[in-house]
């Protein structure tokens, strides 16, 4: 097993390795000199030493834990607006990194490295701007221009609006954290002279909280029939009779059986807890099953129809000694069709009896079924053992069962 990438090794000397090359690349950004603020077990805490008297100056840890609980960032975040503290609350789920300014028992000012926490996303997702808008705009943004500027430079928005945007943005930042259910935290008290935040705002936290609360027991509640967001969508006939509401119905369009729930959070720009709430409510109504997402293997389909197709043929070249191939292979494609495997063989097979490899490849990735290959496997076997039986009314006996053994014999070798 390969070792993680944010590995660091304290030898019994005392001395420090760094085994991981995501660590290395993060101890690098912070060079310098620093005191051990605590060593208690499982972890390790350290504070850089800014040539002040110890917690004089700079960056003050308060709190810092490990996440172990749905609710453990609610619990934070409370209990910082309770006591009243002014800092910065930073949560680490594994993917994200989330920052919440928190100060006078309100939400100042909150960034985010996701994606999905991104204002332009929170404009498309509120219908501010459309996709186009949004691509073109952002092809213009860089260390110089930023997206909300040139938002009001081009007339796109207001000051009004786009405040209630940031505001929004901020919002969604929140509840993604307060979302987190494992990773890590530490609030921190910056020092009075760190640069501010490009803006400001004033969320109260208790409102937000309330809110969140809410947020956390649907998520409970949606994890207990989505419990992956790999997971993908696939639409059911019943969705076209149902009534929905507009994330519904975006969600439909999306819902292709190859899209991950993750995948359809980030394309559709509903953010990924509206997404599962949209989701969960259409496999309430019967309108989408959900599926794991299948790689199918091209070259394999292709190499294991080209075996049964061997057998295919030489059963239609024994026929068509006697005349009978094209009874059988109408009788073949009568049972394909009401078999139920004409979405994956197609109406026809070709004149040689054979079964045409790209339409099943393009069928198999979008059939609806577990362990697609096996069941390929399971459906050829079928198709050769009804060819070889239409075969048997128009050969004589001993034809008949020089090419039944033969056949049966080829059908055993056959494996995927």
């Amino acid at each position: 097993m390969s070792e993680a990438t944010d590995v660091v090794v304290i030898e019994a000397d005392g001395r420090i390795r760094v085994a991981g090359r995501g660590a290395e690349q993060r101890l690098r950004d912070r060079a310098g000199r620093y005191h051990v603020v605590t060593d208690a077990p499982g972890l390790l805490i350290l504070r850089e030493d800014s040539g002040a008297p110890l917690g004089r100056a700079g960056t003050r840890v308060a709190m810092a834990g490990e996440l172990l609980s749905r609710t453990a960032v609610l619990e934070v975040v409370n209990i910082v607006a309770t006591v009243g503290w002014r800092g910065e609350l930073h949560i680490f789920d594994g993917e994200s990194h989330r920052v919440l300014a928190i100060d006078q028992s309100a939400i100042k000012y909150a960034h985010s490295d996701s994606p999905d926490d991104r204002l332009g996303q929170v404009l498309y997702r509120h219908a501010v701007l459309s996709r186009a808008e949004l691509d073109r705009i952002l092809r213009e943004v860089g260390p110089e221009k930023r997206l909300g500027h040139l938002l009001l430079e081009r007339g796109l928005l207001t000051q009004e609006q786009l405040f209630t945007q940031l505001q929004k943005q901020v919002e969604q930042i929140f509840f993604a954290a307060l979302l987190a259910r494992s990773g890590h935290y530490i609030f921190a008290v910056p020092d009075d002279s760190a640069e501010p935040p490009p803006h400001t705002v004033h969320l109260p936290i208790q409102a937000l909280l309330m809110e969140g609360v809410q947020r956390i027991d649907e998520m409970a509640l949606f994890r207990e029939r989505i419990p992956s967001d790999d997971l993908c969508p696939i639409v059911q006939a019943k969705a076209t009779r149902l009534s929905l509401d507009d994330n519904a119905q975006l969600i439909l369009t999306y819902a292709d059986g190859q899209r991950t729930i993750e995948e359809i959070s980030r394309e559709s720009g509903l953010g990924l807890f509206m997404t599962i709430k949209a989701v969960y409510g259409l496999l309430q109504q019967g309108g989408l099953v959900l599926r794991p997402r299948e790689t199918i293997d091209a070259e394999a389909v292709k190499r294991l129809i080209g075996q049964f197709n061997e057998v295919l043929r030489d059963i239609f070249m024994a026929v068509a000694t006697y005349g009978g191939m094209d009874q059988t292979r109408a009788t073949l494609e009568a049972w394909i069709h009401g078999s139920g495997y004409a979405p994956i063989f197609g109406e026809h097979v070709d004149e040689d009896g054979s079964i045409p490899a790209e339409p099943v490849v393009e069928a198999l990735a979008q059939v609806n079924v577990e362990n697609p290959m096996e069941g390929l496997q399971q459906a050829l076997h079928e198709l050769s053992a009804f060819a070889l039986f239409a075969a048997t009314t128009t050969l004589p006996r001993d034809q008949e069962l020089t090419l039944s053994r033969d056949v049966n014999t080829r059908l055993k070798r056959i494996r995927l």
